[in-house]
């Protein structure tokens, strides 16, 4: 049977873009105005659904000739247990099936190199902070909140498809649940002292968080796409059925391929801690002349650096290129950004980093703020100092937010006199191993 059409079935309306959109933790890219708007790209999602659709890698079939035989979506149970009949049953409200999301970022297992039963102050990890509470996002708080899109893209449906910045307390901004008490306290005492300083152990203690919170991330999103599976189809016609489980299904290959990559990048900072040896561990890090007004943490594949020239394409199956990037704050310092990787002077991120740094001083913390939002959804930011950007600077950091849905511009990190901050350069450290 030929899978019908998104884009003229209104039973596959908004509810189910601002779903997908939940689901697929991604941002869609709005075309103009200040605030990304998830409805505006309904064309493009709906392309992308219909493709998936099309490619019917599932082999959906309306009535298959063994109604006890496994169904055709791969849930593992039997067609007449599973989506015979869907069609027919009640959707789940929105805030069901966010609730359920959200769940499976809520859980996790400890993640230090050394973690076991026997190292473990408990079974479950605790509420981490990627950036550290009284430092990094301390520093850019305003009555002890900071803006993040965390909250917003949470808000979806509320908001009509719309994303912004929203107020988030500190104690809430930038958890993640990747480490248990006695690892946690034990391990980043470090970088949370008072006199933290900036040092090759300190950048990879950072980026080893960063990774982490990617991995615990990426592997929730994954638990969170095959329970959405169960249920996200209720009450559509078959052709739609079949359409959102292969888009999930397509996705959910994606998923498991970013797993596997972050899987092996965190064993190389796993061994790295058990030996000792930081050969491997390439950084380079920046400390500027004041406390600039974001902060953020985590990690990507770099596709284009700053002059707007190719890195690395990014296909599955294929090796790729990945570095961890924050920008906080340590002690009694100003800000400093880090990144940091493993694969020598001639990788991506190394490629990522050299484009950086051929970036005029006083340039820099403009760059370092496109890349942030580009790339990275774990950003925080001073209230006030978002509120009071002009229009046209507050448009297009607006649309950095929406970054990289179908395709990542070429253009993405070149934005030359942006003027969203001021800061210079006050010194640097590096090691970039061969």
């Amino acid at each position: 049977m030929q899978l019908g059409c998104l884009a003229c079935d209104n039973e596959f309306s908004n509810y189910h873009v601002i779903i997908f959109a939940k689901v697929e933790t991604q941002k869609f890219k709005a075309e103009g105005g200040c605030m990304p708007d998830m409805l505006e790209t309904k064309n493009d999602f709906t392309f992308v659904a219909e493709s998936a659709g099309a490619l019917n890698i599932l082999r959906a079939v309306e009535e298959p000739l063994n109604a006890y035989g496994p169904c055709w979506c791969k849930s593992g149970k039997k067609w007449k247990f599973c989506h015979k009949d869907r069609e027919k049953r009640k959707p789940l409200p929105f805030g069901k099936i966010n609730a359920d999301r959200l769940k499976h970022y809520a859980t996790g297992s400890c993640q230090h190199p050394q973690a076991a039963n026997t190292t473990c102050s408990s079974p479950d990890s605790i509420k981490s902070h990627t950036i550290q509470r009284r430092g990094g996002l301390g520093a850019i708080s305003e009555n002890g909140h900071v803006y993040s899109t965390h909250k917003a893209f949470a808000n979806l449906e509320k908001r009509a498809g719309q994303v912004d910045m929203e107020k988030i307390g500190v104690g809430q901004a930038s958890t993640f649940p990747g480490f248990c008490s006695h690892h946690d306290t034990e391990l980043f005492r470090p970088v949370e002292q008072v006199n933290s300083k900036l040092d090759a152990n300190n950048c990879f203690l950072l980026s080893l968080r960063a990774v982490a919170y990617e991995l615990a991330t990426k592997d929730s999103q994954l638990r969170s796409n095959v329970a959405q599976r169960e249920f996200i189809d209720y009450g559509i016609s078959f052709e739609n059925q079949a359409i959102a489980q292969n888009f999930l299904y397509l996705k959910q290959v994606g998923i498991e391929q970013g797993l596997k990559d972050l899987t092996l990048m965190k064993a190389l900072y796993d061994e790295a801690f058990q030996s000792q040896d930081l050969g491997k561990f390439s950084f380079y890090s920046v400390e500027f002349d004041k406390v600039l007004p974001f902060a953020a943490a985590g990690a990507f594949m770099p596709e284009f650096d700053f002059t707007g020239a190719q890195l690395q394409e990014i296909d599955v199956g294929q090796p790729v290129s990945q570095i961890a990037l924050n920008i906080t704050k340590l002690g009694d310092n100003n800000t400093c950004v880090v990144f940091g990787w493993f694969g020598g002077a001639n990788c991506a991120a190394a490629r990522l980093v050299d484009s950086f740094k051929a970036i005029p001083h006083q340039e820099k913390a403009n760059s370092l703020l496109a890349l942030a939002l580009e790339h990275l959804e774990n950003f925080f930011c001073t209230p006030s100092w978002w509120d009071g950007l002009t229009p046209e600077v507050s448009a297009k950091l607006h649309q950095k937010i929406a970054g990289g849905l179908l395709a990542r511009s070429q253009t993405a990190l070149v934005e030359p006199g942006l003027s969203a901050v001021s800061a210079n350069v006050a010194g640097s450290i590096e090691c970039f191993s061969l």
